[in-house]
C-alpha cells in the first residue's frame, strides 16, 4: 500500500528528498512545497500519511509548523529535520507531536527509513539527536542532585534555624530572669521606709548592677540585628589600642577578683578601629575566658604589633572549647557550647559571634585554638592601615 508524504523545507532539501524518494521509494507518494503556511493547508487538502518537516523554517518556527500539522490533520505522522539540533530544538519538536527527529546530516536512506518507521506506528530519534537528549538528561539529571542536595542543606539550616531560635528564647529567659528577679526583690525592698541608709544604698548599687546588665543583654541583641540587617556602622580612626586593653582589663579583674589575668601589653599598639567597639570586644574574650577557667588559674593576654596588624590573644586553662564548639560560636549567634538546661555560666550566647562579627567589619579575622595541655585561645588580628583587609591569621600569630 502506497505511502502518502508531503515534504516541506528549503528548495535544496524538496529537490534532494524528491530525487531518492523517486529513485529508492516508488511507495511514497509525495507532495512538496517550500512554504510552510502553504504546508498546513495542502495536509489539510491531502490528508499525507507523514510529513517530512523543518521546524525552523521561517513563518512557522519553534514548533508551530508542527502543531498545525498536527491540529489540521491528527493522524499524520511528522518527521523533524533540521540543520542545527539542539536539546531545546529536539525536546520542542517532539513536545509539538513530531514521531520522528532528524539531522541533515543524515542520508536520504536514513530519511526513507524513518518514514516507513513512523508510518507503521514507531518514533525514531537519530543518533545525534537521541546523544544531545542524553547530555542533556544527564546534565539535568546532575542538576536535580545538586539541587536536591541544597534542599536537604536548606531543610537542615531551617530545621537548625528553629531549633536554634527555641534555644535563644529559652536562653534568653534564663538570662534576664536572674537581673529582673533581683530588680524586683530590691525594688520591694526599697518601698520599706525603715531600711537603713546604708543599707538602702547597698540595695541601689544592686539595683544598678542588675538594670546594668539587662541593658548589655539588650545591647548585644541589637547590635546582632543591625549587623544581620547590614545597617551596622563603625567610626575607624588611627587608634592606640594598649590602653584600651589595660582598661579592659582593670575592668574584667574587678568583676572577677578570684581570677588573675596576666597582660602582655606594649606601651603604643597602634591600628585602624573603632576604639569602644574594639574595648568590648577585649572585654567579650576576657569576660569568656575568667567564667570558662577553675579560680585561681590565671587567663594570659598578649598583644603586639605585626606586619599584618595589631594581634591580640586571650588564653584560658579551664576545660577548654571544643574546635567545632567554638567554629560554631563565632558562626551563630545564641551559641553558647552549653545545654540550655545544664547551664552552669553566665550568657546569653552572643559574645563570640559579635566579638568576631565585629573584628570581621575592621577588615579583621577571629580564630580559636585549644591547647593540648587544656584550655583554649582566642586570637584576633585587625589591620594597622586603612584599607586593608585580611583573610587569614597571620604567620607570625602563633
Amino acid at each position: 500500500m502506497a505511502t502518502t508524504v508531503l515534504v516541506c523545507d528549503t528548495p535544496d532539501e524538496v529537490a534532494l528528498l524528491q530525487y531518492h524518494f523517486l529513485r529508492e521509494a516508488p511507495d511514497l507518494l509525495v507532495e512538496a512545497t517550500t512554504d510552510p503556511v502553504h504546508a498546513v493547508d495542502t495536509a489539510l487538502r491531502v490528508r499525507p500519511d507523514v510529513v517530512v518537516c523543518d521546524p525552523q523554517l521561517d513563518g512557522l518556527a519553534d514548533g508551530e509548523l508542527i502543531r498545525r500539522l498536527r491540529a489540521s490533520s491528527p493522524h499524520v505522522k511528522i518527521v523533524a529535520r533540521s540543520l542545527v539540533a539542539d536539546a531545546a530544538l529536539v525536546a520542542a519538536a517532539l513536545g509539538a507531536g513530531a514521531a520522528a527527529f532528524l539531522t541533515k546530516t543524515e542520508t536520504p536512506q536514513e530519511v526513507i527509513a524513518a518514514i516507513r518507521s513512523v508510518a507503521s506506528g514507531a518514533v525514531v530519534l537519530s543518533p545525534v539527536a537521541a546523544a544531545i537528549l542524553g547530555d542533556e538528561l544527564a546534565q539535568l539529571t546532575g542538576h536535580l542532585r545538586e539541587v536536591e542536595a541544597e534542599l536537604a542543606t536548606l531543610r537542615e539550616d531551617v530545621s537548625a534555624g528553629a531549633s536554634a531560635k527555641a534555644d535563644f528564647l529559652a536562653n534568653i529567659s534564663h538570662e534576664l530572669r536572674t537581673p529582673v528577679t533581683v530588680a524586683k526583690g530590691i525594688a520591694y525592698v526599697l518601698r520599706n521606709p525603715a531600711v537603713p541608709e546604708d543599707e538602702r544604698q547597698q540595695f541601689l548599687d544592686q539595683l544598678q548592677a542588675s538594670l546594668d546588665k539587662l541593658m548589655a543583654i539588650v545591647d548585644e541583641i541589637i547590635t546582632v540585628a543591625e549587623l544581620e540587617r547590614g545597617t551596622f556602622t563603625l567610626e575607624l580612626t588611627r587608634t592606640d589600642l594598649a590602653p584600651l586593653i589595660r582598661h579592659a582589663v582593670d575592668e574584667v579583674s574587678r568583676q572577677y577578683p578570684q581570677q588573675p589575668i596576666e597582660t602582655q601589653v606594649p606601651d603604643a599598639l597602634v591600628a585602624i578601629a573603632d576604639g569602644s567597639r574594639m574595648g568590648a570586644v577585649v572585654r567579650e574574650l576576657l569576660d569568656n575566658a575568667c567564667r570558662y577557667s577553675p579560680p585561681g588559674r590565671p587567663v594570659e593576654i598578649v598583644a603586639r604589633g605585626l606586619e599584618e596588624g595589631v594581634v591580640v590573644q586571650v588564653t584560658d586553662h579551664g576545660e577548654g572549647l571544643d574546635r567545632a564548639v567554638a567554629a560554631q560560636a563565632f558562626e551563630q549567634p545564641f551559641s553558647t557550647g552549653e545545654g540550655v538546661l545544664r547551664k552552669e555560666k553566665a550568657g546569653i550566647g552572643v559574645g563570640l559571634h559579635l566579638a568576631r562579627q565585629v573584628v570581621v567589619e575592621h577588615g579583621g579575622v577571629m580564630w580559636s585554638d585549644p591547647l593540648p595541655g587544656g584550655g583554649t585561645r582566642v586570637s584576633f588580628c585587625i589591620p594597622s592601615h586603612e584599607g586593608e583587609r585580611l583573610t587569614a591569621p597571620p604567620l607570625g600569630a602563633a
